[in-house]
C-alpha cells in the first residue's frame, strides 16, 4: 500500500473512531441547533429545511469575493468544466484557507474527476475544519467503498447515520459494503 495513502487513511479514520474535539471552522452559531434538529426530527418537511439551512450557513463564507468564487465553480461544475471548477476552488483554498466548504467541494470535484487520493486529503481537511460534514462523510465512505476498504466504508456511512439519522441511502449502502466484505473473506 503507498504510504501516503495509508497515512492519510489513519487520520480519518481516527475522525470516525474517536469523538472530535475539534471546534468547526464554521462557528455559526445556528448550526449546534441545526444539527440537534436534524437527529431529533421525523418530519420530513423539516428535515430538508434543516438540511438546506445547514448547506446555507456552510456556503456562506462571510467574503463577497470568496462567495463569487464558489458561486463561479459550481457553475463550471455544471458546465461539466471540472478542471476549471478544481482551480477556482482551489482559489478559494488558497484565500480561505480555514473555509470547509472550498474543501469540501474540491473534494467533490476531485472524486468526479476520479483523483481520489486528492479528493481523500481534501476531505480529511473538511472534516478537521467541521467534523460534523455529512457531505464529506458521505464522500469518505463512497472512495473509501470504491477502493474496497469496506470496514471503513461500513464506519464512514454509520458516522454519517450518527449525525444525520435521515440520510436514505446510508443503510442500504452498508449492507452492501457489509456483503461485498462478506465475499472478500471467503
Amino acid at each position: 500500500m503507498n504510504p501516503k495513502i495509508f497515512v492519510v487513511q489513519a487520520i480519518l479514520g481516527m475522525f470516525l473512531c474517536f469523538p472530535v474535539a475539534v471546534f468547526p471552522d464554521q462557528t455559526d452559531q445556528r448550526l449546534d441547533e441545526l444539527f440537534l434538529t436534524l437527529q431529533d426530527s421525523n418530519s420530513e418537511s423539516v428535515l430538508l429545511e434543516t438540511e438546506s439551512s445547514i448547506w446555507e450557513i456552510w456556503f456562506d463564507s462571510g467574503k463577497d469575493d470568496i462567495d463569487n468564487l464558489m458561486e463561479q465553480a459550481g457553475e463550471a461544475v455544471q458546465n461539466g468544466q471540472l478542471a476549471k471548477a478544481e482551480s477556482l476552488y482551489s482559489q478559494v483554498i488558497d484565500r480561505l484557507p480555514n473555509f470547509s466548504e472550498g474543501w469540501n467541494r474540491r473534494a467533490t470535484v476531485r472524486f468526479y474527476r476520479n483523483k481520489y487520493d486528492d479528493s481523500l486529503a481534501d476531505i480529511e481537511q473538511t472534516l478537521r475544519l467541521e467534523p460534523r460534514h455529512f457531505g464529506a462523510i458521505w464522500g469518505l465512505g463512497m472512495i473509501l467503498g470504491s477502493k474496497q476498504d469496506y470496514s471503513r466504508a461500513i464506519l464512514a456511512f454509520e458516522r454519517l447515520l450518527e449525525i444525520k439519522p435521515s440520510a436514505g441511502d446510508a443503510k442500504p449502502r452498508i449492507e452492501l459494503l457489509k456483503q461485498e466484505m462478506a465475499k472478500q473473506s471467503v
